[in-house]
């Protein structure tokens, strides 16, 4: 399975976890602005064209100007899963700049799939499929959960009992730390998001 970074217009990638993952994909497709340094082979830069002015050949450029309902990033998902549908998307930029384009990327990342990475400049959030999912954490590391949708999780183990929590607020299952153990257990109704910091990666 391809690996194929989509890269918003937030900020760029700066750290070295962030540099290397984004190296380590197999394409990028670009939210109406070029490529950063590092970046992989360009497949597609998608979006209205506001912001973009370039002499990139036309096969590489998708102008959806027409389209004004949906922002850059949609357009760039959904050309992805039209034209990429066994790709695994990974995100760079869609944090940073603007706190309200943070929450609503974050939001909308949530609405169109189930799993994915989003890589930031001071972590990274990983989404997980509802569902039983074992994840190799960090021992003794700072871990949040959190969901955009109410449910009800189970974590193990982590410092602060996360048993059969019912979660109806975004906050509600934050600052949370990992034991000394190196394997997490999840269990989820929806979609999950689960942050590391930088530093616990």
């Amino acid at each position: 399975m391809s690996i194929i970074a989509i890269i918003a217009n937030g900020e760029d990638p700066q750290t070295l976890a962030e540099r290397t993952a984004l190296a380590a994909c197999d394409g990028c497709i670009c939210c109406d602005r070029l490529p950063p340094e590092g970046a992989p082979k360009l497949l597609q830069i998608v979006g209205d064209m506001d912001s973009l002015k370039t002499h990139l050949p036309p096969s590489l450029i998708t102008n959806l100007s027409e389209d004004q309902e949906t922002n850059d990033l949609t357009k760039a998902i959904r050309w992805a899963q039209q034209h990429l549908p066994e790709a695994h998307l990974v995100f760079f930029a869609v944090t940073g700049k603007r706190e309200d384009h943070t929450l609503a990327n974050l939001a909308l990342i949530y609405e169109s799939l189930t799993q994915t990475t989003i890589w930031t400049s001071t972590g990274c959030f990983h989404l997980i499929p509802a569902g039983t999912t074992t994840l190799t954490v960090r021992p003794n590391a700072p871990i949040s959960f959190l969901s955009l949708a109410p449910q009800t999780i189970t974590a193990r183990p982590v410092v602060w009992p996360v048993e059969a929590l019912e979660i109806k607020t975004l906050w509600r299952a934050t600052l949370n730390r990992t034991t000394d153990e190196t394997n997490l257990s999840l269990q989820c109704e929806a979609p999950l998001y689960i942050y590391q910091p930088g530093d616990a990666l």
